[in-house]
């Protein structure tokens, strides 16, 4: 490793954690106007900050809940478990709800809110699909539907919460105080349409109808499997399912 090469990996070192870039302290001079420890925590303090700033973009609701004191030590204790080896920022945070299960193992809810809100910005940064509607159903033939194959636009994702972490985040959204936090099985859709992240609430005959469409089943194969939740009314509820989806922008292809 040449000099400049050396010299930025101790710099780096010092950064991530001040104890172990001893060799690169040791190498700043000191002056009169600034010295060198003073001028070395300008720079790490300045790596913080910027991180923090960037999960406070990533978690806003999740700040909120905390409060900016909370919030802070979170983010600086996150930043010392979580070093971020990513170039690009908006990554930093994908551990964050599973640091606050374990550093906030008694506020279970804001890990699932910290799950809910990454999952908005995943949903919201996924790649460009086609959004098919109800039209473009309506031009495959009638008796070719039980063969049918759909594929979910890649925004799509399923969620299941323990607490009622989606009516929390809501309130803060609309600046409304949050309810308690309670115990309350959830399970939730989100996905983008228009440039917007969507969420909704599922009853578990749909997220069974969304895991079996994501695992490979023809409408067909899923109008039976609907059977035995719907009895005579599987293959209307089984339409109903996908005419929700293509009007909410769910499906990306037909086959």
């Amino acid at each position: 490793m040449n000099q400049l090469a050396q010299l930025q990996s101790d710099f780096q070192a010092y950064l991530l954690d001040s104890k172990k870039g001893v060799a690169f302290a040791q190498k700043i001079i000191n002056d009169k106007k600034v010295g060198a420890k003073k001028r070395l925590s300008i720079y790490a303090d300045a790596y913080r900050l910027r991180i923090i700033e960037a999960l406070e973009t990533a978690y806003p609701k999740l700040g909120v809940l905390l409060g900016d004191d909370l919030f802070d030590a979170t983010a600086r204790s996150y930043i010392n478990a979580h070093p971020s080896f990513y170039r690009n920022m908006r990554w930093v945070g994908d551990k964050m709800d599973a640091h606050l299960r374990h550093t906030l193992p008694k506020h279970p809810i804001a890990a699932e809110m910290a799950a809910f809100e990454w999952a908005l910005g995943l949903a919201f940064d996924a790649e460009d699909a086609p959004q098919l509607t109800i039209q473009d159903l309506a031009q495959m033939p009638p008796e070719n539907w039980g063969d049918l194959h759909f594929s979910f636009h890649p925004s799509v994702q399923l969620l299941r919460f323990e607490w009622n972490a989606m009516a929390v985040w809501q309130a803060l959204d609309g600046a409304k105080k949050p309810p308690v936090a309670l115990k309350q099985k959830t399970l939730c859709l989100l996905w983008r349409h228009d440039f917007t992240s969507h969420f909704r609430t599922l009853q578990a005959a749909e997220i069974q109808a969304i895991e079996q469409i994501k695992a490979g089943a023809s409408f067909g194969a899923l109008c039976e499997n609907l059977q035995d939740i719907s009895g005579d009314d599987a293959t209307l509820q089984a339409a109903q399912f996908l005419a929700g989806w293509l009007e909410a922008g769910l499906i990306s292809e037909l086959s």
